[in-house]
């Protein structure tokens, strides 16, 4: 297993821009900080419109193997495909949650660079305990023994099933639905990363 490691573990090189400013914190990239200063204690607010991906996925892959857990998120809506592996394999990755109102378009581009989507080459959600709310942090007031798998080439078809599933949960549980906030899953599908509607994604299920 290897984690990101703060600034050294992003690679310049591979940048990723929106017309969003970022604020930015130690770690990122093009964090700055005087000789001598301590960076939480800097009163200078540093911003940016850049991002920079991870390196692990910029040069040292060439296929991923997606594997997010099936969970609603209080940033994304919903800490599904498209979210897991784009979100946290950036810097400055802040400015595109729902706080920012730019979460949905900038997770869609994010996948569909070509330093992301072109190497995933399956996604495997783990709904075997879901969670339906307090995401992604694990909350096991809301979470559900689901004891299922979904397995698929089409992120967003996963990305759907499961926000329908969680969205079902947090009705019986008088909570708000989460479609608003996870509407990035639909502009995924409207610009072919895969099949939003339910109406185009076949279900198989396998048995043990």
């Amino acid at each position: 297993m290897k984690s990101i490691a703060p600034r050294e573990g992003y690679d310049p090189e591979a940048i990723f821009t929106a017309p969003l400013a970022g604020k930015l914190i130690w770690g990122d990239v093009d964090y700055r900080t005087d000789l001598g200063t301590v960076p939480i204690l800097s009163d200078n607010e540093q911003t940016s419109d850049l991002s920079h991906f991870a390196r692990i996925v910029s040069s040292e892959v060439t296929k991923i193997i997606n594997i997010p857990v099936m969970s609603e998120s209080t940033l994304g809506g919903l800490a599904g495909c498209l979210y897991n592996v784009t979100i946290p394999n950036i810097d400055n990755w802040r400015r595109f949650t729902q706080l920012s109102g730019y979460g949905g378009t900038a997770i869609v581009s994010l996948y569909n660079n070509p330093v992301i989507g072109k190497k995933v080459v399956l996604n495997i959600m783990d709904g075997l305990a879901a969670q339906y709310a307090g995401g992604p942090q694990s909350q096991p007031n809301y979470a559900v023994h689901h004891a299922t798998l979904l397995a698929s080439k089409d992120p967003v078809a996963i990305d759907a099933l499961a926000l329908q599933r969680i969205d079902a949960w947090r009705k019986e549980a008088q909570l708000p639905p989460i479609g608003r906030q996870a509407a990035y899953i639909q502009v995924a599908g409207e610009v072919g990363l895969g099949h939003a509607d339910h109406a185009r994604i076949e279900v198989r299920n396998v048995n043990r």
